[in-house]
């Protein structure tokens, strides 16, 4: 019959060989999108589509780990709209690529910087696991292809006060 001393050392056995146990493995985390997420400039498109001052392709891939779904696709300056085709959200799973075409259109010519060294592209991104807003740097052939077309839907004129009536 077990006695209390018994009992009491199984219990205790039990215990320590419980609190020392190996840990299970954690689930890895999977990647930020934007870790998993490249975003490539592709080309002009050209003609350009009425309203856009400037239109081009993106190719967006995801290299590996869950879908991320391109939420969002903007701009910084508030002189400038941002059109996506197809809408979003766009969801690209693992070893896929998806292309995007991203409209510019010139709504404050007097605001809109002539030329921008770096401009970048905001990107809202998620996989399930997070949301991150990211920004992206589309790179020189984007940031000269984006200056012309700002430069001729905005020529250097636009600063010009245009005289009113005397």
């Amino acid at each position: 019959m077990l006695t209390v001393a018994s009992a009491a050392v199984l219990v205790a056995a039990a215990a320590r060989i419980y609190a020392t146990r190996p840990e299970p493995p954690r689930p890895q985390a999977p990647p930020a999108p934007s870790q998993a997420l490249s975003l490539t400039y592709g080309d002009p498109v050209e003609p350009t589509p009425d309203g856009a001052a400037f239109a081009f392709t993106v190719r967006v891939r995801t290299a590996g780990g869950p879908a991320v779904t391109v939420e969002r696709i903007g701009q910084p300056s508030q002189a400038l709209g941002v059109t996506i085709r197809p809408s979003l959200p766009a969801t690209v799973r693992a070893g896929e690529v998806r292309e995007l075409v991203i409209l510019i259109q010139a709504k404050d010519c007097v605001h809109v910087a002539r030329n921008s060294g770096l401009p970048f592209l905001e990107v809202t991104l998620s996989n399930g696991f997070q949301k991150e807003d990211h920004s992206y740097i589309p790179g020189d052939r984007y940031a000269r292809d984006l200056s012309v077309a700002l430069t001729r839907a905005c020529p250097e004129a636009r600063d010009t006060a245009t005289p009113g009536p005397s």
